[in-house]
């Protein structure tokens, strides 16, 4: 075995001195990172020993001080020649690793900020490593990072929560919030400590994931850690799933979701981000025309609900548009519906697209981006579209309407009627896209009522949210749905009503969301070409039509008084044009702080991503602990931006 374990030095020797020189080459550092240089202030910091553990191989970056580093390149393999007292004790080493004992003696090292440097067995690592050991036995002494807002201090101290309840290093993030989310696509509650069988099923499915992934999926991805691949995973692919893949079928996986990683892995992802904000239909010379009208083929495009339009207002909705999109296109289209209703979303888009030939897979809930994301992966030909807002993904597109504008003029209506009283506002969940039209709303209140307050309540908590607003003393009321005995009713769901003496609620304005009208300018734009043409390669796309594409509109009750309506005409007519900017001029937030100046223009995603209301609105955006357990799941897929947490308890 001495014979081999030299020649198998030789090899390590060779793959260091790859290392090394492309790290020259390329600019970076060449060497195992010093601790001692990166953080001097850590040898007078706070520690913690953490007693004999299992270290994930991937996580030992470094060694404690200056003095080791020479002897090995930055992947631990070794730099010093075959004929060096270091090669012969590395070689003895190897020797004893392909033995009957092999290496049981526990490394020494520092843990700090999820990574390790080693103080004494740097040998030891080296040739684990270069067997491509998943782990290695170490005796580790925790440095603790002095807080700061920094996200990934925030993440860090998130984890050492984790770790007391998992014991477990293998899941690691630099950004906030990524643990939780993680823990909760898995099935566990918060706060949920680990039992045994947990932790092992977990590191035999990670350590299959680590060997599908392999250098040239971490390559392709910039170093993408293993914990963001298997975040990336779980959005798509149930954990007990997960947990039965071989090597094999788990490298299928990440192929399918490899142009997604490799979005994520840019640099800056907005430049790559393509928010479309009005329909892009190129024009058709005539030749085009005449085509279209003998020899285009069908289009098949697939619906895919969550639920039936009998049940859902939402699907209702969407359905009507359906039905709107085969009349305005006629034989250009093959349209056909499908509903979930407790089926598989996954089995139904198959169906779609395997049996039935669909071309083009529109999904009209947010819950449903998994599954598309799936059927995007395994068919990269089909078009495929989620009603979501801002979802950075390559293989969808998702759409939406600029719902804030309505709200806006609804809230500029409630201000013209309200009087002294407040105004109350119950939004849905505290997602994408929510607080824009919340502070939209109350921009709308503050034009023509200045003093008027608007106060904010939300469904997706426990009790009832329209009696809570009742005691605030507001009598109009918006995002409550008013009664009516058919789905169709235009007062029924997204309305702003007032309350009457008897408590019924008497309709003032209805948003509207034209569906209709979106599916046939989507449909058309594919017809046309343009999904191909008008968006660069690799790029995500965002669909965000409003009021000038004529997919939002607002309808007026008749108990509107002429001239708040003449008001609400101007305002939607500003809104059409451009003239009316509702995100502009100062603005400030409930702290005081001035957020917008008349300086300051936001661009889409700045209003997607709206995570604060504004200082006439009293009410707060919930925490995602405080939901109801059926408001999660879209919460979870289109979370808001998260500000840095405080301080956490020593």
């Amino acid at each position: 075995m001495r014979s081999e374990a030299i020649e198998h030095y030789r090899e390590a020797l060779r793959q260091g001195q790859k290392y090394y020189h492309a790290c020259v080459s390329q600019g970076r550092y060449p060497y195992p990172q010093v601790l001692e240089n990166i953080c001097p202030e850590c040898m007078s910091a706070a520690r913690q020993e953490l007693g004999i553990i299992d270290i994930p191989a991937d996580a030992i970056v470094g060694t404690l001080a200056e003095g080791r580093k020479a002897a090995f390149a930055g992947n631990f393999m070794p730099l010093l020649s075959e004929t060096t007292e270091f090669a012969t004790k590395w070689i003895s080493l190897c020797d004893a690793h392909l033995g009957t004992k092999g290496i049981t003696d526990p490394i020494s090292c520092f843990e700090y900020m999820g990574r390790f440097y080693v103080q004494e067995g740097h040998k030891r690592v080296s040739v684990l490593r270069s067997y491509d050991s998943p782990s290695i036995l170490g005796k580790v002494t925790r440095i603790f990072p002095a807080w700061s807002e920094d996200p990934a201090v925030v993440a860090y101290y998130e984890f050492l929560k984790f770790y007391k309840r998992a014991g477990i290093y293998a899941l690691q993030f630099s950004r906030p919030g990524c643990i939780e989310k993680i823990e909760s696509l898995m099935g566990f509650e918060k706060d949920h400590v680990w039992t045994e069988d947990e932790r092992s099923n977990f590191l035999s499915m990670y350590w299959v994931l680590r060997e599908a992934a392999g250098k040239d999926v971490l390559d392709q991805t910039r170093d993408h850690s293993l914990s963001e691949l298997l975040l990336s995973l779980l959005e798509l692919y149930p954990y007990a799933q997960l947990l039965t893949l071989g090597v094999s079928d788990m490298r299928k996986r990440l192929s399918g979701i490899l142009p997604d990683l490799k979005f994520a892995a840019e640099e800056d992802t907005v430049d790559n981000t393509t928010v479309s904000t009005e329909p892009d239909i190129p024009g058709r010379s005539l030749v085009g025309r005449i085509l279209d009208g003998i020899s285009r083929p069908v289009l098949n495009v697939a619906f895919i609900h969550v639920n039936t339009p009998g049940t859902s207002v939402w699907t209702f909705r969407h359905d009507e548009g359906r039905k709107y999109l085969e009349q305005a296109l006629g034989s250009q289209v093959k349209v056909t519906s499908y509903f979930v209703n407790g089926k598989s979303a996954e089995t139904l888009m198959e169906q779609a697209i395997s049996e039935d030939n669909a071309q083009v897979i529109i999904a009209t809930a947010p819950t449903l981006l998994a599954p598309a994301r799936q059927a995007a992966a395994l068919h990269p030909g089909v078009k495929v579209l989620v009603c979501a807002l801002s979802v950075p993904y390559v293989g969808v597109r998702t759409y939406y309407s600029r719902i804030h504008e309505a709200k806006f003029i609804s809230g500029a209506i409630a201000g013209a009627l309200c009087g002294d009283r407040p105004v109350g506002y119950i939004a849905r969940y505290p997602i994408l896209g929510v607080p824009a039209s919340v502070n939209a709303f109350a921009l709308g209140l503050r034009m023509t009522n200045p003093t008027a307050k608007l106060y904010l309540d939300w469904s997706c908590l426990e009790g009832d949210s329209l009696q809570r607003l009742k005691e605030t003393g507001a009598r109009i009321i918006s995002g409550h749905p008013v009664a009516s005995s058919t789905p169709s009713s235009v007062s029924l769901g997204w309305s702003t009503s007032v309350m009457q003496e008897d408590g019924t609620m008497l309709p003032l304005a209805q948003d509207v969301w034209d569906w209709g009208r979106t599916y046939e300018q989507m449909i058309r734009s594919i017809l046309a070409g343009a999904w191909e043409t008008t968006v660069p390669q690799g790029n995500s796309v965002n669909y965000w039509w409003g009021m000038d594409s004529g997919v939002i509109n607002i309808e007026l009750a008749d108990s509107i008084p002429e001239g708040v309506r003449q008001l609400a005409h101007i305002l939607r007519e500003g809104l059409c044009n451009g003239s009316i900017q509702i995100f502009h001029g100062n603005i400030r937030d409930q702290a005081g702080e001035m957020r917008i100046d008349s300086n300051t223009w936001l661009s889409p995603e700045d209003i997607m991503q709206m995570n604060w209301l504004c200082d006439n609105v009293v009410g707060r955006i919930p925490k995602f602990d405080e939901l109801l357990p059926m408001s999660r799941e879209t919460t979870r897929l289109l979370a808001l931006p998260q500000d840095t947490e405080q301080e956490p308890e020593a």
